[in-house]
């Protein structure tokens, strides 16, 4: 498995929190990034799960 440095973790983080903040018009995106969670960094998930930020 890749190592992701801490600028990719918080870019994707970024791009997840402001998807979630219109679900309704980010509705496909967010569908998708839970099919693809079992590929989601684990620091990323530790980071969304800290924040109460479950998909």
């Amino acid at each position: 498995m890749a190592k992701f440095s801490s600028e990719e973790i918080e870019s994707q983080y970024n791009l997840i929190k402001m998807l979630l903040a219109e679900p309704e018009k980010y509705k496909d995106a967010i569908i998708a990034i839970k099919k693809d969670i079992a590929y989601m960094p684990i620091e990323l998930k530790k980071k969304l799960e800290e924040e109460d930020i479950f998909l």
